[in-house]
């Protein structure tokens, strides 16, 4: 009996059991036969569109030294050197030394970084964007070998380091002192800043996310902190107490914005003489019930609180206040009971211009169609254009095509991503594309990744696309040729766009 928790097994078993060796060869045959048509195919779509295949070429094909040599005045040098399709090796770099972008290399975090690596090249590279790049071995090892190139100051702000406090005593006389000060990612502990209190700015310690603040690290170094900072860290954990106890060093607006702090009831009213009531009333974070409402309604400012998500919105809570929201403010708030029901009940009330743009109107229930016609002169098609909540799909764009901004629109991933699904096929979507060519902005649309690129579609749009923002995310299938297609193809090509600063020989 099959293992049906297990398809991969179950897979197995039928390729090694079920299948002969003639059919498992009629097989090879096939996929065979339907690898040369592709190939064939691909070959043919890059020699019609030359400028695509070079850009295609250069983002995306794992270009072997033989390649590169053959073509070296035809590259972008700068951009080969990003790539992360490229097969890095020592002996590669070597070969093309004079050619490469040292800077862009240095940023890259596909090369097979080593000791070994950062040696053979040790004048080469950007020593100071070496610094920042992740993706090194980071160990205290390659610090020590390499001491005297590193940029410390960017060293002092790195995540990657391997830290310690041996570390960071070791190299007190290199480390940028406030650098490390705002630095999360060191093993903070009350020994680590006692010992360079002198050391440390404390502006950035006070922000520092990083230390376990608790109220005994607040009383060691209560003279040093500063406050204003300090009230703003996300991680202090301030109770009724510690709050009393520094009750004129807080900043209390500060603190008034805090999401993480005990709110309740409570708190509310034993410092209700100092907290910051235009901040309170837009913190999301209270515990917000209609009695809290009720017991300050005198205090509350009503215009932050009618921008605040945190409220328990509901239509009675509009309509029991309704004279003292800020209808702006309110048009705005993703945190209302949205409904188009809600829409028409205060038409007369809402600020159009910011309902157009909030992310939260609704879109998805029934009845948006007729709220969108209903409203028409009144909506600001603009924000309508960039909304990812839209049901979008070619008929939604065609019932308002006059109305549509089209520039956003140009730049909205969701009506692309929508073609996807409700497209039948890729000529529909690229039918689609075609039929508005003159109303797109065809630069942006070129980089939208979310469009369903295919040969037909670039085909349909090639007269106004720019292959180059389009071969930053789109391949064609130019990875599955083999090299000598490639080189054939780049041979034949004594046309097309020449990228800026590069010769062809």
């Amino acid at each position: 009996m099959s293992d049906v928790s297990a398809p991969g097994k179950a897979l197995r078993t039928v390729a090694g059991q079920g299948l002969t060796l003639a059919g498992a060869r009629r097989l090879d045959l096939v996929a065979q036969a339907l690898d040369d048509v592709q190939q064939r195919e691909t070959r043919t779509f890059f020699a019609s569109h030359p400028a695509l295949l070079q850009h295609c070429v250069q983002n995306h094909y794992p270009l072997d030294a033989e390649l590169l040599a053959l073509h070296a005045m035809r590259w972008d040098w700068r951009r080969l050197s990003a790539s992360a399709a490229i097969p890095w090796s020592l002996d590669l770099l070597s070969r093309f030394d004079g050619y490469w972008d040292w800077d862009t290399l240095s940023k890259n975090r596909s090369l097979p970084w080593s000791g070994a690596l950062l040696h053979a090249f040790v004048r080469r590279w950007n020593w100071s964007l070496l610094s920042s790049n992740p993706s090194l071995p980071w160990s205290l090892e390659l610090l020590e070998t390499f001491a005297t190139l590193w940029d410390w100051r960017v060293l002092s702000r790195s995540a990657e380091l391997p830290w310690t406090g041996a570390l960071v005593t070791g190299n007190t006389h290199l480390w940028d002192w406030v650098g490390l000060s705002w630095n999360a990612d060191l093993p903070w502990n009350i020994t680590l800043m006692t010992r360079f209190a002198e050391r440390w700015d404390w502006t950035g310690l006070s922000a520092n996310p990083g230390l376990p603040l608790d109220a005994d690290l607040v009383a060691e170094f209560a003279p040093l902190w500063n406050w204003s900072w300090l009230s703003r860290n996300t991680q202090i954990a301030a109770d009724a107490a510690l709050l009393q106890t520094y009750a004129d060093q807080w900043d209390w607006t500060a603190l008034s914005q805090r999401r993480l702090l005990r709110w309740s009831p409570d708190l509310i009213a034993q410092f209700a003489t100092l907290w910051d009531w235009h901040a309170l009333s837009a913190n999301a974070a209270l515990p917000w019930t209609e009695d809290l409402l009720l017991q300050w309604e005198d205090r509350w400012d009503w215009q932050a609180l009618s921008g605040n998500t945190g409220v328990g919105w509901t239509e009675a809570l509009l309509a029991r206040y309704a004279s003292s929201w800020d209808w702006e403010r309110l048009s705005e708030n993703p945190a209302l009971p949205w409904s188009p029901a809600l829409v028409a009940r205060w038409s007369a009330d809402w600020d159009w211009d910011r309902l157009s743009w909030n992310p939260a109107l609704p879109w998805s229930q029934a009845g948006a169609a007729d709220m969108l016609a209903a409203h028409a002169t009144r909506w600001d098609w603009a924000g309508l254009s960039q909304s990812e909540r839209m049901p979008w799909s070619q008929d939604w764009v065609e019932t308002f095509v006059d109305r549509w901004d089209w520039e956003r629109l140009s730049a909205n991933p969701a009506l692309f991503a929508a073609l996807v699904t409700g497209a039948a096929t890729g000529d529909a979507a690229a039918a689609f594309v075609s039929r508005y060519a003159e109303r797109w902005n065809w630069a942006t649309v070129s980089g939208q990744a979310t469009l369903p690129w295919s040969q037909t579609l670039y085909r349909h749009c090639a007269d106004n696309v720019f292959p180059h923002l389009v071969a930053q995310h789109q391949d064609f299938g130019v990875g599955a040729l083999p090299a000598d297609g490639v080189a054939a193809l780049l041979a034949t090509v004594d046309g097309g766009e020449v990228l800026p600063g590069i010769h062809i020989a």
